[in-house]
């Protein structure tokens, strides 16, 4: 048989059904967002890893001018120290859709490059394995397979209709039979590059040679850094001894998958909130608990006077707080759960990876258990302890009115309306609303703590959000052209600049070059590729964002900008230094004078046109344009580079390639709104979170003062009157906790921002504070406040006065 106290445990749990739905909930709310980030974390780690490795990605890639054959690679597979190769044919072609969706004439869409793979066999890939998808399995002959990152950037479907003009060739029509997945690409939204499958035999109908140019190894100690760079540098020499030409060799971290960048960045932001979220649930809890006890004070009085021993009184109160915790966590951890799936499934699409069926992460698990079943009983040990120093006679005179030292600050004694300007300023009813509020300042200091740390939070992201849209509209500002024209050959730049002023649309032509390029590092080996981009310096056409250093002036002949994007591949590099560049296949030596803000981690880098074209002995020449055009609708430069396009193959001009700078940045800029994507959600669901906790908090608040609201109705006050008072007090405590918020989110949100910026672009994002996001948790916080104290005081407001002075 159960004792008293644990009835009054009981009681305590379903008597005042209000009370523990609102302690309940507190609690739940930041154990859930704990769970959710946590458990997103450690499945985003561990599932990529699993995705990744199960592909067997190779740790070194060679590539070749010249075709070799499956002999070749049987060969690699014997060095010492390789523990599998593998190769396959890979094409720069392009493509164009035709919209009907059926072969033969038609309304044709916009050349577009595409990436074009062919494996000898398909169902024996060793290394950076392809999986079948949908469709046809493995390509049939002259049919095409589009990897699924690429399918809305191709613009077309099974069964749809391409053509593929590889160089020289005559364009040749493939129907797309499948879709694959290949995890050991980049996804194509991110570089705006498509991939596609075709077989073995579709190469000569390509008109391309039968035979393979990409090799993939993979080494049996990929760990040992020094024994990776030995044996692919084995590789290259049995590749060179062969009579190969290598224009492109690459090493890999080993378990780097192609976003491994983007991903701690994304996993760094959910660990920063993780951390914040732990604070804001540990404030909750404390201050729920806090006001329990502070409510249940008279209730401990008269237990203390019959004889309870205070082990007994705190035992008591640990196994309610306790009862509470377990019910939070019964509701949390499930939440939890499927929150971190829902969030885990969206990063998943974006990453272009699957996640291997349901599961839960235990640390995640074990840490919301840890804190849910420690932090309540911590918090409340304080609140407890100091109630049993209290006698019982204090205690159990305590109505739940004042009985602290009200009124003995100067603050106090303003708030009694002493002063006659504050009696003519200030209605009866505000300034008992003001007294209540700054009554009790313990409780208030904690109520604002917690409430205080949820807004920064939220208006930290809301701010991280708008730092990261203001950097990219800077590095979106990079490129001030419309349209990207690349040559085949190089062509006279007067010449060809009148040519593209001849087409309508077209306002601006200016000649420049665009090519890949590689690093020559100290120990010989090469860097993967860079993008160089060279143009006429003295034009506007671009003109990034400087962090360090300065930018390119007339007359300089070996000077270089990187931008942020290139050190994250060689981070050794800083302004000043002298690095070799090499150049189709020239080592030339420039110094490094600026550094740029990049747009997530394409490596471009920039060098005056004169400069390249001295170098590649084309003085005078132009290797591709940068266009402006005159109409800046979206769909005008399309038009534009179509027209542009079919003008210059008519002059004789051989275009090897037309983008669009609105695509090509679109792709980089899907890195971005990953992370703003994700900031908004975790903006919503602290949002929800200290919505909860200041509604849980303010109603607790409330329901301990019934007491008071029955004197204050027994000396003649209306209902409404009583619900204004408490409103009051609630609004003011939501705009007091939202001014300390916003305060406080000043240097919270900054530190974000340069973690995040950091670990994204190599460089502190450019900072701005969203004041927006600051007016929105003003208005969410005071309606919240508001309501979360009307609702409890009008249904005080309804009992009968005996009811309310009897109320416990």
């Amino acid at each position: 048989m159960l004792g008293a106290r644990w009835y009054k445990v009981l009681y305590d749990l379903w008597g005042n059904k209000t009370r523990t739905a609102l302690i309940v909930l507190s609690i739940t709310a930041g154990l859930f967002a704990i769970g959710m980030i946590v458990n997103t974390r450690v499945i985003m780690s561990e599932e990529m890893d699993r995705g990744y490795a199960a592909i067997n990605p190779s740790h070194g890639t060679v590539q070749t001018i010249e075709p070799f054959d499956q002999d070749f690679v049987e060969s690699v597979r014997r060095i010492d120290g390789v523990a599998e190769a593998d190769g396959r044919a890979h094409l720069a072609v392009r493509f164009q859709v035709r919209r009907d969706g059926t072969s033969g004439p038609s309304s044709p869409s916009r050349w577009r490059d595409l990436q074009l793979f062919a494996v000898p066999d398909y169902e024996d890939v060793r290394v950076n394995k392809i999986r079948p998808q949908s469709g046809a399995w493995p390509p049939p002959p002259r049919e095409l397979l589009i990897e699924r990152s690429a399918l809305d950037l191709v613009g077309a479907q099974v069964g749809d209709w391409v053509l593929i003009e590889t160089p020289g060739q005559e364009p040749r029509e493939l129907r797309v039979a499948g879709v694959v997945h290949d995890l050991a690409q980049m996804p194509a939204i991110f570089n705006n590059m498509p991939y596609g499958y075709v077989s073995f035999d579709t190469l000569p109908w390509l008109g391309e040679p039968r035979g393979l140019n990409e090799l993939h190894i993979v080494v049996q100690n990929p760990d040992d850094e020094q024994a990776l760079g030995r044996v692919v540098n084995q590789v290259k020499d049995r590749v060179e001894a062969q009579g190969y030409t290598i224009p492109m060799s690459v090493m890999a971290a080993p378990g780097e998958f192609p976003l491994e960048d983007y991903l701690q960045a994304v996993l760094l932001f959910l660990g920063a909130l993780g951390s914040l979220s732990l604070f804001l649930s540990a404030f909750l809890i404390i201050n729920t608990v806090s006001a329990l006890v502070a409510q249940q004070i008279r209730q401990i009085g008269i237990i203390k006077a019959v004889g309870a021993r205070a082990s007994q009184v705190v035992g008591m109160y640990l196994a309610l707080v306790l009862s509470y915790a377990v019910i939070a966590l019964l509701l949390a951890v499930p939440l939890g759960v499927a929150g971190a799936r829902a969030l885990s499934g969206l990063l998943a699409g974006f990453f272009n990876f699957d996640l291997s069926g349901f599961r839960v992460a235990p640390q995640a698990i074990g840490l919301q258990i840890a804190i849910g079943l420690l932090a309540p009983v911590l918090a409340a040990l304080y609140p407890l302890l100091t109630a049993l120093r209290v006698s019982a006679a204090e205690a159990m005179s305590n109505y739940g009115m004042s009985r602290d030292q009200f009124g003995t600050g100067r603050l106090d004694r303003l708030l009694t309306g002493r002063s006659a300007w504050v009696q003519r300023a200030l209605s009866r009813p505000l300034m008992l609303s003001l007294r209540n509020t700054f009554r009790r300042k313990g409780r208030l200091a904690l109520t604002l703590m917690t409430l205080t740390l949820g807004g920064a939070m939220f208006i930290g992201i809301f701010s991280v959000n708008a730092s990261l849209s203001r950097t990219l509209r800077d590095v979106t500002q990079t490129h001030r052209s419309d349209v990207w024209v690349n040559f085949a050959q190089p062509q006279r730049v007067a010449w060809v600049e009148e040519r593209a002023l001849e087409v309508p649309g077209v306002a601006r032509a200016k000649g420049w070059t665009r090519m890949l390029v590689r690093r020559v590092r100290a120990d010989g080996d090469q860097s993967e590729n860079l993008i160089l981009i060279a143009p006429q310096v003295a034009s506007d056409l671009v003109h990034p964002t400087m962090l360090e250093g300065r930018w390119l002036c007339p007359g300089d002949e070996r000077a270089l900008v990187i931008s942020t994007g290139v050190l994250t591949r060689e981070p050794d590099v800083a302004v000043g230094d002298e690095v070799t560049i090499k150049i189709q296949g020239r080592e030339t030596d420039f110094r490094v004078v600026g550094l740029a803000l990049g747009l997530g981690v394409a490596p471009w880098t920039y060098a005056s046109l004169d400069a390249v074209a001295a170098i590649t002995q084309d003085a005078g020449w132009t290797r591709g344009l940068m266009v402006v055009t005159e109409d800046h609708d979206p769909s005008a430069p399309a038009q534009t580079a179509t027209a542009l396009e079919a003008h210059l193959r008519e002059a004789g001009v051989p275009v090897d390639g037309v983008q669009l700078v609105a695509e090509e940045s679109a792709g980089a800029e899907i890195g971005f709104n990953v992370v703003i994507a994700l900031a908004l959600v975790m903006a919503v669901l602290l949002a929800v979170v200290g919505g909860l906790g200041l509604m849980g908090t303010l109603s607790i608040n409330v329901l301990e003062r019934t007491r008071e609201i029955g004197v204050m109705r027994a000396v003649g006050a209306a209902d409404g009157a009583v619900a204004r008072v408490f409103v009051v007090e609630g609004a003011l405590i939501g705009v007091l906790s939202w001014l300390f918020g916003a305060l406080a989110a000043i240097p919270l949100s900054r530190v974000l921002s340069d973690a995040i910026g950091t670990a994204f672009l190599q460089a502190p994002l450019s900072y701005s504070f969203s004041a927006g996001g600051a007016l929105l948790w003003l208005a969410a916080g005071v309606l919240l406040s508001a309501v979360a104290s009307f609702v409890p005081a009008r249904n005080a407001s309804r009992l009968t006065v005996r009811e309310v002075l009897a109320y416990e």
